[in-house]
């Protein structure tokens, strides 16, 4: 029998999640952690990494001595990138609106 191998053929599929929130709990800071199914859970923020923030991008791996993340900060930058760029152009979309307070409907 072999030692298993450290090439990480074995390991589950690390999982990406969504920082969707930070709140005060009565047990410390909590962040509120969302899959792309929509699946949420709450875990103590200090069981992230330091300067994690609403709206990271994070990569979740199960191991041997439980969860481990890290921020994905590429994809977090591109993620926000992308979403600045879809409210600028509604913004842009407003700009030519009239601006008389009045609403058609």
């Amino acid at each position: 029998m072999g030692v298993k191998n450290a090439s990480h053929q074995h390991d589950p599929p690390a999982e990406r999640w969504t920082v969707d929130g930070i709140e005060d709990s009565p047990d410390g800071p909590l962040a509120r952690l969302e899959r792309e199914d929509g699946t949420t859970f709450d875990l103590p923020l200090r069981n992230l990494p330091a300067g994690v923030r609403e709206g990271d991008l994070l990569d979740l791996q199960d191991g041997p001595d439980g969860v481990s993340a890290r921020i994905l900060d590429r994809e977090t930058r591109e993620r926000r990138a992308a979403m600045q760029a879809r409210l600028d152009a509604l913004n842009s979309a407003d700009d030519g609106a009239a601006d008389d307070g009045e609403i058609t409907v």
